[in-house]
């Protein structure tokens, strides 16, 4: 049953239960698609109402990029909780015989790169969430201002959590070029977020 289909409910207590998935790394996207919602909310709270006549292109245009994010960070959820089971999958493979322990090298370094990238694109999918609460928070309903400053606090949470693993299963890797490449898009991605996510509570105190 994929997470779309689950009560809130339920799937805390999915959280909740004595397994590794789903984890931190699922909670992570899942804050990245309550702040896509947010974000339409701030904007759809603006939509067809009076005063915002001018902006009603754009608002629009933020109601369908963040409905698209949202649900590409409801597949994350799921793809970051099938990557760390392929990772589990990979260590209890048989290691008695040296054929055996090179094919369980191989299945978990192809299991941890799995394992780094999904997180890692859950950090990008969040920082496009706090660019988008930008928006929401300059075009959006201005009585929900607050609103949109809770989307960009949320996307930062699962930006930031999502690091977090990128950050142990890059640790695992053997590939010393695609770890290099791995922790330069990190590091973007958070100067980007840290600038937005400034600009987005910047407006929210000033207007509050």
């Amino acid at each position: 049953m994929g997470v779309e289909d689950r009560k809130i409910g339920e799937y805390l207590e999915a959280i909740a239960a004595p397994t590794p998935t789903p984890g931190g790394g699922s909670v992570a996207a899942l804050c990245g698609a309550l702040s896509a919602a947010l974000s339409r909310m701030v904007a759809n709270l603006a939509i067809g109402k009076e005063g915002y006549e001018s902006v009603q292109t754009e608002l629009a245009d933020l109601n369908r990029r963040a409905k698209t994010l949202q649900d590409r960070l409801l597949v994350l959820m799921e793809e970051d909780a099938t990557a760390y089971d392929a990772v589990v999958a990979a260590m209890r493979l048989p290691k008695k015989t040296d054929p055996e322990k090179a094919a369980r090298v191989r299945a978990m370094q192809q299991a941890y790169e799995r394992a780094t990238m999904a997180p890692l694109n859950t950090m990008q999918a969040c920082s496009d969430a706090i660019g988008l609460a930008l928006v929401a928070a300059q075009e959006g309903n201005r009585n929900a201002i607050t609103d949109a400053g809770v989307a960009a606090l949320v996307a930062e949470a699962g930006l930031r959590g999502a690091g977090l693993n990128v950050r142990i299963n890059l640790s695992a890797l053997r590939d010393n070029a695609l770890r290099a490449e791995i922790e330069a898009r990190l590091a973007r991605i958070l100067t980007e977020a840290d600038r937005v996510g400034h600009d987005v509570l910047a407006l929210v105190e000033g207007r509050i």
